[in-house]
């Protein structure tokens, strides 16, 4: 085995290695934080067209404000799960 100019013998020992990504690949921050992005823009606009329309409908209670919100956070986990790589 080669050794390289810090004295590693091979790629599996070396910390932080970037073992079987290429530079044109998004790295696993960048792909995470834009599903959070996504994840927090599909909840805040759909509790906010709760809002608007527990607003407009004069109810006392949010209940469009709840059930749109708990039905954005449903399908924001949905679609999180759906884009996770599988498991090998």
């Amino acid at each position: 085995m080669k050794e390289d100019k810090n004295g590693w013998k091979n790629q599996e020992n070396k910390p932080f290695s970037s073992k079987g990504t290429s530079r044109n690949t998004p790295s696993n921050f960048i792909r995470y934080s834009g599903m959070a992005m996504q994840m927090l823009g599909t909840i805040l606009i759909f509790t906010y067209a709760g809002y608007k329309l527990d607003h407009w409908r004069m109810n006392k209670t949010p209940v469009w404000t709840l059930i749109l919100s708990l039905t954005s956070i449903a399908a924001s986990l949905y679609l999180l799960i759906r884009s996770m790589p599988k498991a090998k």
